[in-house]
Parts: C-alpha cells; sequence; structure tokens
C-alpha cells in the first residue's frame, strides 16, 4: 500500500470529493415531474455500470486465480468460485436492503416523518449499511495503490456512483438524510480513508471485500436505473455506458503501450 506523502493528499482529496458528494448530493435527488435530473442520474448509473463491467469484474479473474494458488487454508473450500461467491454476497446483501428497508416512496406530504408507516429504525439501518459501503470503497482505494490515472478513473465512476446513492436515499428519507445522514456517510467515507491510511488488513479479506464492493455496485446501478413508475432513461443510461467504456478500452490500449 502506498500511503505516503503526496499519494496521501491525493486519495484524501477524492475521500473530500466523495465526502461532498454525501453532504449535497441530495439537493439534486429526482423529485417527478423534474426535467434532466433523471436523465443525469442514467447517465451517471451507466458510468458507474461501465466501471464495473470493464475494469473491476475483469481483475476478479486475477483475485481468483491468487486464491486458487493460496497455500492457506481460508481457501480450501471451493476456492474456484470463492471471489464470485462474495460477489453475489455483496449483490445480496444490498439487494436485501433496498427491498426491507425502503418502504414505498414517499410522498412530498409524508417524507418530514419516516412515511409510509415504516418504523423509525429503518431509514438508520439503509443508511448505515451504506456508510459501511462508503468506508469500504475509501479504504481500498487508499489500500490498492492506484496510479494518477487508475485513481482519476475511480473518482469520476465511483463518484457518479454515490451521488446516485445520494439522490436515492434523500428521495426516501429526504428529512433524516438531510439532518443527518448526509453527515454519516461524508465522516464515514473520511474514517475509511483514515484506516487506508492506519490499518492494514489481511490481504485475502481485503481481496473478498473488492469482490463484495463489485457486486453491491452492480445492483446499487441497477436500482438507480429501474425504479418503479417506469423513470429510467434508457438512452441516457445507454450513453454513459457507452462513453465510458470506450474512455477505459482507450486508456487501457495506451496503458499497454499500444
Amino acid at each position: 500500500m502506498t500511503a505516503q506523502g503526496p499519494y496521501a493528499l491525493t486519495t484524501l482529496s477524492v475521500a473530500l470529493l466523495f465526502a461532498a458528494i454525501y453532504l449535497f448530493g441530495g439537493r439534486f435527488a429526482y423529485r417527478p415531474g423534474q426535467r434532466g435530473s433523471r436523465k443525469f442520474l442514467s447517465f451517471a448509473a451507466g458510468i458507474s455500470v461501465a466501471y464495473i463491467f470493464v475494469h473491476v469484474l475483469p481483475a476478479l479473474h486475477v483475485i481468483r486465480e491468487f486464491q486458487i494458488q493460496s497455500p492457506t487454508d481460508f481457501y480450501r473450500v471451493f476456492p474456484e468460485y470463492s471471489v464470485y461467491l462474495w460477489t453475489m454476497a455483496g449483490f445480496l446483501v444490498f439487494y436485501g436492503l433496498e427491498t426491507m428497508m425502503a418502504s414505498p416512496r414517499q410522498g412530498p406530504e409524508n417524507r418530514a416523518g419516516y412515511g409510509g408507516g415504516a418504523a423509525p429504525w429503518k431509514p438508520w439501518v439503509h443508511m448505515g449499511g451504506f456508510a459501511l459501503y462508503a468506508l469500504i470503497l475509501t479504504y481500498m482505494m487508499v489500500w490498492t495503490g492506484k496510479g494518477t490515472l487508475a485513481l482519476c478513473l475511480f473518482a469520476v465512476a465511483m463518484g457518479m456512483h454515490i451521488f446516485t446513492i445520494t439522490c436515492s436515499l434523500s428521495s426516501h428519507y429526504q428529512a433524516e438524510y438531510d439532518r443527518r445522514g448526509a453527515f454519516l456517510l461524508a465522516l464515514a467515507s473520511l474514517a475509511g480513508w483514515a484506516c487506508g491510511l492506519a490499518l492494514d488488513i489481511p490481504m485475502p479479506i481485503l481481496l473478498n471485500l473488492v469482490a463484495f464492493v463489485a457486486g453491491g455496485v452492480v445492483v446499487n446501478a441497477a436500482i438507480a436505473e429501474l425504479p418503479k413508475e417506469r423513470e429510467g432513461r434508457y438512452w441516457s443510461f445507454l450513453t454513459g455506458a457507452t462513453v465510458y467504456t470506450a474512455l477505459l478500452l482507450i486508456l487501457s490500449h495506451f496503458e499497454k503501450g499500444g
């Protein structure tokens, strides 16, 4: 892990960017009838999906090979499937949060409270899950020691991704999110950066966290793009995915000396 000097400052700037998105992104949450914002959310979801499928999922194959060759007992059970099982776990956990914690969408008349008869603890379980997600994202950003180009790609893709999460949480729990939830996620983002500098988690666990987060990004981007009441904007989603995929492939070509 490269976590000293200029690299620490560079990663701090990304963590601060993420914190700012958590704090202020909710102001741009989609409200039915608005023009433009739904298209941008779909475009952002397309970018995050492109990053996962083109940049992260291929890395899972490398993790799989490492796990198969690892001599530790940790990977003796289904080592060839371990990374994919963790990816599926991330998918299922965040899909579960969405289905269990998100009551029917709140209308303008009940956004100030917990809405829809939902238990008061449900919004905080939902937002708490994403706070842990925010912490893991910035921790891994520091731990992986990304180069400048890779860090910029990560910042753009994950910045767009957490923007869609922020808008979704603000739409579900506007009063709770704006009052305390936004600060919780912003602090979690900065805490993940600090932990990345100070804590060394064993590599097997970290590799599984990479896979877990990959599954979470896929389902959260899908949730952002497939809302109820046919609010999605497919062409904006397709444009974001296509443009960022092309950018990733071009940059990968030049990185390899093509």
